[in-house]
C-alpha cells in the first residue's frame, strides 16, 4: 500500500523559512511536541488507574451476581474474561477456563466459544482440536460470529476436522456477514492480494470499511492508505486523513506517522508543523518506519527540531534497513550526489536495488541507467533494459524513454550516451 512521496518535497515543503532562526523555532516546536507527550502520557496513567478500579468493581459485581443467581452464565463468562486477561483480578488461565466451561455447560454461546479458543491454542487447559471444533460450532450455530471465524481457521489448517479451504472461506465469510471484524480484515486482505478470491480492490476496501466502521482502529488504518493512494476507492486526501484521524485515536502507529506526513506537506488538511512533530515524535518512539523516516527529514531540514545531519542520516538509515522505501530513495540519493554523506555510487546502487527489488518504479529506473552508464554496478545493457522493462511496466515515464532509446541502440548498433534520467 505504501508508495514513494517525491523526495522533491521534501525540499518544497520544508525549505520556507518560518521568519526566525531556524534552530530557534526547532528548538521551540520540539519542546512543545515532548511536553504534549508528556501531558498526554500523564492523562494516560491518570485514566489507566480509574480503569484499574473500575475493572476490581466490575470483578465483584460479576461475583455478586453469581451468588444472587449461581446459573448467571453472562457473569460466568465475563468473570472469566476477568481471569483470562487479568483485569481487576490477578491473571489465571486455568480460573478462566473453569468459568467459561460452566458457562458453556449451561448452554451460552459466548462461553462456549471462549472455550473453544482455549481448546485451540492450550490456555489453560490441554490442547485439544477436536474439543475445539466441537465447542466453535456450537457456539456458530447460536450465531456467535467469532466461533465461526474459529471453525474457519480450524478447517484452513486441518485441525480437527479435514482441511478444506473452501469450507475455510464460507466460514470466513459468514462470520464476517455476522460482523466479526477479524473476519471481515481477513477477507479485505484476500481480496487485496487475491489469496482464495479473485484480486478485487473494490471488495477489499469494502471489507474494511465495514472492520472501520465498527471502530477497529487497524481496519480504519488500512481504509485511509486506499483512499490515501487511490487502491478500491477513488484517490482522496481528506477522507484519507478522517479515517487516519480516527485509526490515530485508536492508537495505530502506521497511522501517527501518516498523520505526521499529511500535516507536514498539507495534505488532507492544513499543514500544520508543529502538531506534524507531535506525531511523527509519538510514530518514532513507537519504531515505525515512516515515522523515522518522516522525523529524520525533519532533523535534515531543521523542521520542528534543531539541524542535525548525523541524526537525520542514522534515522535515514534505520528506516531504510526496515524496509520503508523513502528512505531507500532517499539514502540513494544522498550518495549519488554526494549529499549529506561522502559520494558513494556503490551504495547507490546498493540502495536503489533494494528499493527497486521491492517493486518501485523509480529505483527500478534508476537503476536501469545505473547499469546502463556502470554507476556503481557492472555496465551491463541486458540489465539496463530488464530494469527499464519492470519500471516502464508500471508507467514510469523516464523507463520508456530510455527503452526506446535502446531499441533505436541496437537498430543502429551504435553506442549511447553516458547520462541519464534526474535522480529522485
Amino acid at each position: 500500500m505504501r508508495r514513494a512521496a517525491s523526495i522533491l518535497l521534501l525540499s518544497v515543503a520544508l525549505a520556507v523559512a518560518a521568519g526566525v532562526p531556524a534552530s530557534a523555532a526547532g528548538n521551540e516546536i520540539l519542546r512543545k511536541a515532548r511536553a504534549r507527550q508528556a501531558e498526554a502520557a500523564e492523562v494516560e496513567a491518570r485514566a489507566k488507574a480509574k480503569a484499574q478500579a473500575e475493572e476490581r468493581r466490575a470483578v465483584q459485581g460479576y461475583r455478586n451476581a453469581l451468588r444472587a443467581d449461581p446459573k448467571d452464565a453472562v457473569a460466568m463468562v465475563r468473570l472469566g474474561d476477568a481471569y483470562a486477561a487479568g483485569r481487576g483480578i490477578e491473571k489465571d488461565e486455568a480460573e478462566a477456563v473453569a468459568w467459561y466451561r460452566k458457562a458453556a455447560e449451561l448452554g451460552n454461546p459466548d462461553g462456549r466459544y471462549a472455550l473453544a479458543s482455549r481448546y485451540a491454542s492450550g490456555r489453560g487447559v490441554e490442547q485439544d482440536y477436536a474439543e475445539a471444533v466441537r465447542y466453535a460450532l456450537l457456539a456458530a450455530e447460536q450465531g456467535n460470529a467469532a466461533a465461526g471465524a474459529l471453525v474457519g481457521l480450524l478447517c484452513e489448517r486441518g485441525m480437527g476436522m479435514p482441511k478444506d479451504d473452501a469450507a475455510a472461506l464460507s466460514w470466513y465469510r459468514w462470520a464476517a456477514e455476522a460482523g466479526d471484524v477479524t473476519s471481515q480484515k481477513l477477507l479485505a486482505y484476500r481480496y487485496l492480494e487475491g489469496q482464495g478470491v479473485p484480486k478485487d480492490a473494490a471488495a477489499a476496501a469494502a471489507w474494511y470499511r465495514r472492520a472501520a466502521e465498527a471502530g477497529e482502529a487497524d481496519a480504519q488504518a488500512r481504509l485511509a492508505a486506499m483512499y490515501r493512494f487511490g487502491v478500491g476507492v477513488a484517490k482522496d486526501d481528506a477522507e484519507a486523513f478522517r479515517w487516519y484521524s480516527l485509526a490515530a485515536k485508536g492508537g495505530n502507529g502506521e497511522a501517527f506517522a501518516a498523520m505526521g506526513g499529511m500535516l507536514l506537506y498539507g495534505r488532507g488538511t492544513a499543514p500544520d508543523l508543529e502538531a506534524a512533530a507531535k506525531w511523527i515524535l509519538k510514530a518514532s518512539d513507537r519504531g515505525i518506519p515512516e515515522g523515522e523516516f518522516l522525523l529524520g527529514v525533519l532533523y535534515a531540514y531543521g523542521r520542528g527540531v534543531p539541524r542535525n545531519d548525523g541524526e537525520a542520516l542514522r534515522l535515514f538509515l534505520r528506516s531504510a534497513e526496515e524496509g520503508y522505501v523513502d528512505a531507500q530513495l532517499q539514502l540513494a540519493k544522498m550518495y549519488l550526489e554526494g549529499s549529506g554523506v561522502p559520494k558513494n555510487d556503490n551504495e547507490a546502487a546498493a540502495w536503489y536495488r533494494r528499493a527497486a527489488e521491492g517493486g518501485n518504479a523509480e529505483a527500478q529506473a534508476m537503476l536501469g541507467w545505473m547499469h546502463e552508464t556502470g554507476r556503481g554496478v557492472p555496465k551491463d545493457p541486458g540489465e539496463a533494459e530488464r530494469w527499464f522493462r519492470l519500471a516502464a511496466a508500471q508507467g514510469n515515464a523516464v523507463a520508456r524513454e530510455r527503452l526506446k532509446y535502446l531499441e533505436t541502440l541496437h537498430r543502429t548498433s551504435g553506442k549511447g550516451p553516458d547520462t541519464g534520467p534526474a535522480g529522485p
